[in-house]
């Protein structure tokens, strides 16, 4: 059994041959062992007592034979292969811990960075649940260090966002996605959903609006239909001049989609107070959905929200058929995750997806 999963420790994804006998439930407490969570953390993540992990995984210790803490990367290393695919495609990998990223993210490195263009679009692919067919992607943002390598987005975007240049970056984005699709949208299947993640400052920003519509024209107005990802992180503020702003552009077809959706309360406002089209469920409640009780009414709870005023609903961060097969039966329309593809640089998506679609 090949277990996938990215793994944050390194910032890369890692494929593990496991024994067909381990359960879902012990993957996921391998992950996130493999993610470098103690039981403590587990415990409360999970809502589990301590004791509960702790026995979890001394049962898994024993089936993976893996004889401690201090052995476990040894053991798992020598026992079961795992290929680590660094973001650059290749099997080498650069570690680098969050103290020297500290050091490399400041304002005037992201400002260079912009400059030299160095901040790629990479796609993730997302598909009807019910058919299997390529339905549309998420356009997320790398950071190509000319010296350091990858920088993963969590290590800089908050800081793009405090400074502000999170709005130019999300315009070179924008132009770079509709450079990489234009030679290929007669291929794109009708309706084509293309999801850009969009903080207030973007947002708000003047010529924003013109940004998105340039986006779709490019494109084709009749061909791809822009969604605009609204995060937790750096909420729009509720008031008339947004309201106006999301009006005028749902006028022009372009939808809203509530990302990480059951995380906190600025997504449930936006549900309230702005013309939202769908709902991302997050990638935390997909993936306990199968083994937690309490996730698993999540899930309902959320698809039964969406069901009443016709939002369509995405599973994110889907990684195994169990739980794609779960989210499907739960009446999900669309499906994200690992299971089917990695984020990818847009030639890659090109060739591996959209290629095979149009062909």
């Amino acid at each position: 059994m090949i277990f996938v999963f990215f793994c944050k420790s390194f910032g890369t994804t890692v494929h593990l041959s496991l024994p067909g006998s381990v359960s879902e439930k012990e993957r996921l407490l391998l992950k996130l062992l493999m993610q470098g969570m103690s039981v403590t953390e587990i415990s409360q993540y999970r809502n589990r007592s301590a004791k509960t992990i702790s026995h979890q995984k001394k049962q898994l210790f024993e089936k993976l034979g893996i004889q401690s803490d201090i052995t476990f990367w040894r053991d798992i290393f020598f026992q079961y292969n795992p290929e680590i695919i660094s973001a650059t495609g290749n099997n080498s990998h650069k570690y680098i811990n969050d103290n020297h990223y500290h050091h490399i993210v400041t304002p005037e490195a992201i400002s260079l960075a912009l400059e030299n263009h160095e901040f790629k679009p990479w796609i993730q692919p997302v598909f009807c649940a019910q058919t299997g067919v390529l339905t549309g992607c998420e356009v997320l943002v790398r950071w190509e260090h000319p010296q350091t390598g990858m920088i993963p987005p969590d290590q800089f975007i908050p800081l793009a966002e405090s400074s502000g240049l999170i709005v130019i970056m999300t315009r070179q984005l924008m132009k770079q996605t509709a450079d990489i699709l234009m030679p290929v949208k007669h291929l794109l299947p009708d309706n084509f959903h293309i999801g850009i993640n969009v903080s207030a400052g973007c947002f708000l920003a003047a010529g924003f609006e013109k940004e998105c519509l340039n986006l779709v024209k490019k494109l084709g107005n009749d061909k791809i239909k822009l969604v605009l990802e609204l995060t937790e992180r750096n909420p729009i503020p509720v008031t008339p001049e947004a309201r106006a702003i999301f009006d005028s552009l749902h006028q022009h077809n372009i939808t809203f989609a509530l990302d990480d959706f059951g995380t906190g309360y600025a997504t449930y406002r936006y549900l309230q107070a702005f013309p939202v089209d769908f709902i991302k469920i997050d990638k935390s409640f997909v993936q306990m959905a199968s083994v937690d009780e309490i996730s698993g009414h999540i899930v309902d709870n959320i698809v039964e929200l969406a069901r009443k005023p016709g939002l369509s609903i995405v599973a994110e961060g889907v990684e195994t058929q169990e739980q794609a097969d779960l989210m499907i039966g739960k009446g999900v329309h669309f499906l994200q995750g690992y299971l089917y593809s990695p984020p990818v640089p847009g030639n890659k998506f090109i060739s591996e997806w959209v290629m095979k679609a149009g062909g």
